[in-house]
């Protein structure tokens, strides 16, 4: 494998430079550089620059969605007549995921995530070696503050990287100095050394940094304060007590450090919780004092490159299911590219309380207006005589006419209405009428097949009841397609329930800020760290720690901000299938309050892996729901399981893909390490024999 520093050194790269908009981050193309160019303040800037620009690869192509998030308890696979396009092969632990299988289909490559952190940890390398020849600075780098500041964040950006790889591999190769020409000799170190190597990164990076930069995306002190804490915490996490797996660290002192660090980041009055979880959401408000680190993005389409960039910000198109093929609806800016790779999991959906938790419902796309500007041709788009008689009781005898909501709406007649045409272009001027809902209720229902056609527009639920053909009461709940074929008044309707790719949408990342739907490349930042993290990481090391009552405090300061508050508008779906009153503004905080003795017993809105867990268990796993339910889909779900151990035992209980496939292992909690890396490197000058390529390779691959 060659050190990856000689790319920056032989090829065409992409440097970021400094501009004097509140980000720093933008592009400018450079061509072949010499070592000594770093040496200079305008050159070392860039360099350091282009260790930020690092960070984007994790969000740019399908492996943003397949090692972060599936095969876990929170989403699985979404349409599955995708093979190579939707990287399956994550989700169900298959042979995809094997060595070889990095190497062919379609983005099968991991192995670039691989060498985009290598790359990473290689320039922050020659980074720190050149920062220190810097003379005659006129920038920040005139004196040792200056040279020290950029130092702690080149550190604190190769601890980054370090960190995502070990909790991807395990052991690493890796080496913490530039070089300029290719090396081979590529020994793995022991997971307790990677880990050693962050934490002093960090510290440096903690003893450095400002509180405050003054260029935004640069890292602060509450960054390194999170990532102390965070990384502290996963270290503690760990029970294998193996030299070359274990963590290593002394728990009880990571634990306790891990709070405090988190606890001063939470105290220092630099970042704060919005107070309503929708607004971290909103586009256009990605700078907002919640954000304690983040990943850069152009706001200007036209410099994030091609759709074959993967620095790109792709995350917005992996959670849109799939609306456009739904009558009244074209694929268009407002709903986005719909790439409908992932699909919420029945456990996702369960363990939110959501009569006083908003964060689902926040953090969900389920209504869809008409986006079509011209009649639909589909024949479902008019009421049909069987339709009426079917869904409504006030109906003509031959099914002519029915009363509607208190209207007459006759055979024929449109079922909603389209969005009002634009002429200047292909987009709309106003949103039409619902025309589609993929529609989030569970078990205690009372939605039936006969509603769902009286609705006009089209639903996928999630559970629907099935009726009586005679006396119209329902008598089966249903969570898949029904089309009747009894000769009754059903016969030849269809009921959808949610399927791969229909189901409610991600909103997260949605970006509207785009020339054409085709257009892949998002511009919003992405959020690798915020506040409620921070909360939710004081509380689980306070937690293992014993503290419960302290591990509350933090809890309940993100429950108490998750809840619907006084005066808040809730959706219509809230008081139809979520258990509240029509006009109901009453605030919910006292209901999502919590105290030490909640762990004491079982709690079914927990879905608690047995009933019979020690508290000590049910805290960790009450953790686990309390960071999907604030966490979901922010590409930190599969390391949250791997962190606590727990991978194997909730992606066989919750995944239902995982499961079915059968083939996921325990070692799956590791991924192969590319066998092109292992065919390249050496041992004393000579290739590695068979026997050698399979010890360096991770158990059971």
């Amino acid at each position: 494998m060659k050190k990856y520093i000689y790319f920056l050194l032989s090829t065409l790269i992409i440097i970021l430079t400094a501009s004097c908009s509140e980000k720093f981050l933008d592009e400018e193309q450079v061509g072949v550089l010499k070592y000594d160019y770093y040496e200079s303040e305008e050159g070392i800037e860039k360099l350091i620059n282009s260790c930020y620009g690092v960070l984007r690869k994790k969000y740019g192509d399908e492996w943003t969605y397949a090692l972060w998030n599936y095969g876990t308890d929170e989403w699985k696979r979404g349409d599955h007549s995708y093979t190579t396009h939707a990287m399956g092969g994550y989700n169900d632990y298959t042979e995809m995921i094997s060595p070889v299988g990095f190497e062919v289909g379609y983005k099968q490559y991991p192995e670039n995530i691989w060498a985009a952190y290598y790359n990473g940890i290689d320039r922050c390398n020659l980074a720190v070696e050149k920062i220190k020849l810097v003379e005659n600075g006129v920038g920040i780098m005139k004196d040792q503050v200056g040279k020290n500041t950029r130092m702690a964040e080149v550190r604190f950006l190769r601890a980054m990287f370090l960190f995502l790889l070990v909790q991807q591999w395990g052991p690493i190769p890796y080496h913490l100095e530039p070089s300029s020409g290719s090396e081979t000799e590529w020994p793995r170190k022991p997971v307790s050394q990677v880990y050693d190597d962050i934490i002093k990164d960090l510290e440096f990076a903690y003893d450095n940094c400002p509180e405050q930069q003054p260029e935004y995306g640069r890292v602060t002190k509450n960054a390194v304060r999170h990532y102390i804490a965070k990384v502290l915490l996963t270290r503690a996490s760990g029970t294998d007590t193996d030299p070359f797996f274990g963590r290593g660290g002394n728990k009880q002192e990571d634990l306790a450090r891990s709070a405090a660090m988190a606890e001063e980041c939470i105290n220092s009055g630099y970042n704060s919780l919005l107070p309503d979880y929708a607004d971290v959401w909103r586009e256009g408000n990605e700078i907002n004092p919640e954000i304690v680190f983040s990943t850069q993005f152009n706001r200007d389409v036209n410099l994030l490159g091609g759709n074959s960039n993967d620095y790109r910000n792709n995350t917005h198109v992996y959670w849109l299911n799939q609306y456009d093929t739904e009558v009244g609806m074209a694929r268009n800016i407002e709903y986005g590219r719909p790439f409908r790779r992932m699909h919420i999991t029945d456990y996702t959906c369960d363990i939110f309380d959501r009569l006083n938790d908003s964060r689902l419902r926040k953090s969900l796309l389920e209504v869809f207006y008409s986006t079509k500007t011209d009649m639909p041709t589909e024949a479902s788009y008019k009421w049909t005589a069987q339709e009426l008689l079917f869904a409504f009781t006030d109906v003509a005898p031959d099914g002519s006419w029915a009363v509607r909501y208190g209207d007459t709406i006759r055979v024929g007649d449109p079922k909603f209405r389209l969005a009002t045409a634009n002429p200047s272009n292909t987009e709309y001027v106003n949103v039409g009428d619902t025309a589609l809902v993929f529609l989030l209720n569970d078990k205690n229902t009372t939605l039936t097949d006969r509603e769902i056609v009286g609705r006009g527009y089209t639903i996928y639920a999630r559970y629907y009841w099935v009726t009586d053909p005679v006396t119209r009461a329902p008598v089966k709940l249903m969570n898949r397609d029904t089309t009747f074929t009894a000769d009754d008044d059903r016969k030849g309707l269809r009921i959808r329930a949610w399927v791969p790719g229909k189901a409610p949408s991600l909103l997260k990342f949605r970006d509207r800020n785009k020339s054409d739907v085709a257009t892949y490349q998002g511009t919003r930042d992405f959020f690798d760290a915020r506040l409620a993290e921070t909360y939710l990481i004081a509380a689980e090391a306070y937690g293992r720690l014993g503290n419960y009552s302290k591990a509350v405090e933090f809890i309940n300061a993100v429950r108490r901000r998750a809840a619907y508050h006084a005066g808040e508008t809730r959706p219509n779906l809230w008081w139809l299938f979520d258990g509240g009153t029509q006009g109901d503004l009453s605030g919910r905080e006292d209901a999502m309050m919590i105290t030490e003795s909640y762990w004491d017993n079982d709690v079914p809105l927990e879905h608690y892996t047995s009933p019979s867990l020690t508290k000590e268990r049910r805290f960790i796993e009450f953790m686990l729901n309390e960071r999907c339910r604030e966490l979901m889909g922010e590409m930190m779900r599969w390391e949250d399981l791997v962190r606590t151990e727990t991978l194997y035992q909730r992606a066989m209980m919750f995944n239902d893909d995982t499961r079915a496939s059968g083939t996921m292992r325990e070692y799956h909690k590791l991924r192969p390490i590319p066998q092109s890396h292992i065919d390249a490197i050496t041992i004393n000058g000579r290739p590695l024999n068979a026997q050698e390529k399979q010890a360096y390779q991770n158990p059971g691959y």
